[in-house]
């Protein structure tokens, strides 16, 4: 879980709901031996918010899963579960929910992508993007003097104009559609995922893993930034778990036989 790992040398203060991990890390203040107090440029948290794509809540053991999930039960067991924290039923209305704070209606999401009504085609609040009526969190703690970083899954507006680097995120790669997590391969075949890597459509290789990949590519812009003191905010948006299953070969053999008996067997 990548929480644990960006947060090292620091205090840990998480909030676990659901699908979500929300994690605040502090800077720690000793005093020094004279009794003065150091100077501190910042001491405001730095914020990591991790979705996970079509996550149960029953799917983590914090939860009561059989599948083992030991980062994301530690985050759990040292800070708060959320049991009553819902999000919409449909994708790209709870991250608008989530990234706009009011409803998916105002924020430009009623539905998910553009509205099958014709009364309804480029109405306000069915513009399928996060409008510009809402503020959206990144916008907020940019102003507010945050680094804003983001990895994953955008799925909030397609367009540069409409992407994360025009809604407040000073670092970001982006998967467009949200599709598949190895090698590239999206709804329409293999190779022709897009991604956007800051304002530019780029492309990705065979050994590309979309877990692995959104997480050391975050590990990069904290890197780059730690020594000017200034907090950061990072969102991971992980596709996976969402279909298509896919996993790296390693990652698929640790659970081999487990589910041999299909899924009735879990009911029982």
């Amino acid at each position: 879980m990548i929480a644990a790992f960006l947060c090292r040398h620091r205090r840990l203060v998480t909030a676990v709901f659901g699908a979500f991990a929300f994690v605040s890390c502090t800077n720690e203040s000793p005093t020094a031996n004279n009794g003065v107090q150091p100077a501190v440029a910042d001491s405001r948290p730095n914020i990591v918010l991790i979705v996970a794509d079509d996550l149960g809540y029953s799917d983590i053991g914090a939860f009561g899963s059989e599948i083992p999930t030991p980062n994301i039960d530690r985050l759990a067991s040292g800070g708060m579960m959320l049991t009553e924290f819902y999000a919409h039923t449909a994708c790209s209305p709870a991250r608008a929910m989530l990234m706009s704070g009011t409803d998916s209606h105002i924020a430009g999401l009623g539905v998910m992508g553009p509205s099958s009504h014709p009364l309804l085609a480029d109405a306000p609040g069915y513009e399928s993007h996060l409008n510009f009526r809402v503020a959206s969190l990144a916008n907020l703690l940019k102003d507010a003097g945050y680094h804003t970083y983001m990895t994953g899954k955008w799925h909030l507006g397609a367009d540069v104009e409409t992407g994360p680097r025009a809604r407040g995120f000073e670092q970001s790669f982006i998967s467009i559609d949200g599709a598949a997590h190895l090698g590239g391969l999206s709804w329409n075949g293999p190779g022709l995922a897009p991604y956007r890597d800051g304002e530019e459509l780029t492309t990705v290789g065979d050994d590309f893993y979309t877990t692995r990949f959104y997480t050391e590519r975050m590990i990069d812009y904290l890197e780059a930034d730690r020594g000017d003191d200034q907090p950061f905010f990072a969102y991971l948006a992980y596709t996976a778990p969402h279909w298509p299953l896919q996993a790296p070969t390693d990652s698929i053999a640790r659970f081999s036989g487990w589910y041999d008996d299909g899924y009735e067997a879990l009911y029982d």
